[in-house]
Order: C-alpha cells, then structure tokens, then sequence
C-alpha cells in the first residue's frame, strides 16, 4: 500500500469515527454544565436563564463548540468526511452557489475542529458586505425590524423574561434572524431563489399577532402566486416585469435591497393607531405607492392605501369604546383582580398596564388585549394586503364587534353584581389565587 493510499485509508476512518461520535453527543446540560447558558444576557441578564437552543438562535453570546474530533481541517477534507457524517448538508452544499465559487465549510465555520463556530452576519459580510450592511441599517431606518428582533425586543421585553424560557421559545426561535442569515437563506444551499418565495418569509410571519402569511395567501396576490408560481423563474432578481404577481420580497425588498423597513411607517405592528396618510409619512407612502405602480395605476395604489388607512381607523375607534368601559371598571374598583393583587410584572411593578399583557389578568383585560393586539393588528396586516376575509369577516372587524359586545355584557355583569353585594353588605376580596399558583410562581420579578 503507497503512501497515498494509506492517507485516504486514514482519512476515511477518521471520518468514519466522527460519524459515530457526531451522533453519540455527549451534553454539556447532562453533564450539568452550563457553560455561557449559566446566565442570560441584557439589562435583566441576572434574573433569566437562556435554554440550550440559544446556542444556535444567539451563537455570538452561547454557542459553544463540543466536538470530540481533534485537528485542523479544510477545503475538499470537510466535505469529504461530512459526506459521510451528514450527508444531506453535504448534498445541498454541493448545490450551492458557495460550492461553485469554491466557498467550503471551513470559510464560515472555522478549520480548528475543536473551536468550530457558527456563522453571523459578520461572518456572512466578508463575502456579501453590500447586503450585511443594508440589513443592519434597518437599526436607523426603522422598527420593527430584522436587524433588533432579539436585541432588545426579545431579551431586554420585560414580558418575555419574566415568562419561563420554555413557554416563548417561538419568539426566540424567530426573532433569531438579527443574529444569523439563514433564517431566510436556508442552509446549507443559501439560495436567493428560496428566499424570495412566500413561503420563506412564513416560517415566522404568521399567528395572531402577525398574521401576514394568512393575509398575503388569502388576497390575490398570493392566490395568483400558489395557482402559477410553479412556473416562475425564482432566480430572477425582484424587478418589475418579472413576476406576475408581488411577493413579500418583491415588495418589502424591492429591487433586492435587504432593508426591509425603510418604507415601513412603524405602529407596533398595528397595535398603535397612526395616520399613514398624514404629510409627515408623505414621502414613505409615496414609495410605496410607486411599488404598486408596477403593476397598478397610481389613481387604484392611492384610493386602496387610502381606504386601508380608513379600515384601520375604525378598528381603533371600537378599541377606544372598549378601552373606556374596562378603565372605569379599574378606576371603581370592579376588576376582580385589581393590580395590587397580582403577581408583580418583572418591569413595571404592579402597575396596572392595559392591553399590554396576556396572562394573570382579568377575563374582561384579556377580552381587551385580544381586541387590540390579535383582532386589531389582523385588521391592519388583513386591509394592507388585501385579504378581504381577514380584513372583515372571520378574525377581523366582525370579530371586533364580538368582543366589544363581551366586554360590555362583562361590564355589565360586574356592576349587577357590586349592587347586589351593596346591597347585602358583603365585602368582596380578591382569591389568592391570583397572587399564587404553581405557574404564577414561576414568573420572575424584581423585588
């Protein structure tokens, strides 16, 4: 056997072995080591513990390499050995733009196998600064955005950190995007073409509170995209003329930019009411109106946006009439659990925060927060993509009128009900039940 035989013999079963103990990891949390997970991160970082996945949702903060193969490896070597080890990351590799321009494992990942790291924007900037830098220049461009979706808004959101890590795991999971690029270009083939389909921008926009996947599917945009989509060329760039029909990228990153809010006017997706027709957000809804343009007149662009605006006004005006009737309950004493008697929030005390909480409130606050955060922001995302079902019928302005009619019938109930206990001269006190609880004891406060 020659020397260079011998090599590849040697090669391939080291290769062999690394597959055995890639799939017979050994835990740092079964070991009881925690490691960069022993504390979280941000103003609250003391009082809150990520889960394991943080290591791969925040890699810069709490990935932590725990490979058992030692040594240095590049180029043709890692692909020849994850071939064997995970051969469909291997596969999709090979499909990839990265393969052809001879970008391989080691370029993102590291060579040193005992100090292997995931890939940031950062990483990905060496090769694609132009789209890096827009991405991060949402920072000053806009909010929401990509680019702070975990920093701050999930681990400095005083709701988030005060529920156990486990129960919001979905919105970590998500709001990942701001540390790593392949939330969209999914890896290992990163491919533009993917990204640009609905379908990728789904994977986290959907649910009550977002619910743009459902707008988008049920307006005919997206009707137009799932009947002739199949037979679009998706690595085109997002130009006009291009596609029969918009896209989420096609509008949100025209022409390809990778800041997806410089048009947007921010109202907490929906929740805060804002009058996009007004003459300071002019030149934002002038852009927008020139997207439309592609494919509508300017006259049809105007008189929908317009008419989306007005869709959302009312939606405010029931949140307004409900939102009366549940303070006077508070400013009376009506509520059965008046904030003093709840659990401290982890940021506010016991500050009594309307529509701004979910869990240990009243059933007519939670009536209220539905309302506003899940049926109003339906509205809105519902009338801006065209989704006449959403906008109106099942989870939108119909919806609205129901919990406006449940909270007055609450209202209503309550106030029957202190006449009564007047009357007899009962003196009602709240259950401790909303103080204590095996749940309830779980959510962090600072004293």
């Amino acid at each position: 056997m020659n020397s260079a035989i011998k090599k590849i013999f040697l090669f391939f079963f080291v290769c062999m072995m690394a597959s055995c103990l890639f799939h017979c990891p050994v835990s740092l949390h079964a070991e009881g080591i925690l490691g960069k997970l022993a504390k979280g991160e941000g103003k609250w970082g003391q009082h809150w513990k990520p889960i394991e996945m943080f290591r791969w949702w925040d890699p810069e903060h709490y990935f932590e390499p725990e490979n058992k193969i030692e040594g240095v490896f590049e180029g043709e070597k890692c692909v020849i050995c994850h071939t064997l080890t995970t051969p469909r990351i291997a596969i999709d590799w090979k499909e990839s733009a990265h393969s052809k321009a001879g970008v391989t494992c080691d370029k993102c990942h590291g060579s040193d196998h005992q100090k292997i790291q995931l890939p940031n924007p950062d990483t990905c900037a060496k090769c694609h600064p132009e789209q890096v830098n827009e991405f991060k220049s949402e920072k000053e461009t806009g909010h929401p955005s990509h680019a702070r979706a975990f920093h701050p808004d999930v681990v400095e959101a005083g709701w988030q950190i005060s529920k156990p890590q486990p129960e919001v795991a979905g919105c970590a999971q998500c709001h990942a995007v701001e540390n790593k690029c392949d939330s969209c270009h999914f890896r290992h083939r990163f491919k533009a073409a993917e990204a640009r389909r609905p379908e990728a921008c789904s994977y986290c926009h959907n649910g009550p509170d977002h619910r743009d996947t459902e707008c988008y599917t049920t307006s005919a945009h997206g009707v137009i995209t799932a009947l002739d989509g199949d037979n679009w060329d998706w690595d085109k760039p997002l130009k006009v003329g291009n596609y029969r029909a918009p896209t989420c990228a096609y509008c949100h990153m025209y022409n390809g930019t990778h800041n997806a809010v410089e048009n947007a006017v921010y109202s907490h997706i929906g929740v805060e009411e804002i009058d996009r027709g007004a003459e300071e957000f002019a030149e934002k809804r002038k852009a927008w109106t020139n997207i439309c343009n592609d494919c509508h007149s300017a006259r049809f662009a105007a008189a929908y946006l317009r008419g989306a605006d007005e869709t959302v006004k009312v939606s405010h005006a029931k949140v307004r009439e409900a939102k009366a009737v549940v303070e006077d309950l508070h400013k009376e004493g009506l509520l059965d659990a008046m904030p003093k008697d709840l659990a401290r929030y982890l940021d506010e005390g016991h500050k009594w925060n309307l529509g701004g909480r979910m869990y240990n409130v009243t059933a007519i606050e939670r009536e209220f927060f539905d309302m506003l955060v899940y049926q109003g922001t339906t509205i809105f995302k519902a009338a801006f993509h065209m989704s006449a079902n959403l906008q109106t019928y099942e989870l939108g302005a119909f919806k609205q009128d129901e919990s406006l009619a449940k909270i007055k019938s609450e209202a209503s109930k309550l106030r029957r009900l202190k006449s009564l206990e007047d009357k007899v001269g009962i003196k009602y006190e709240s259950f401790d039940f909303w103080k204590v609880g095996e749940y309830t004891n779980s959510l962090k406060v600072i004293k």
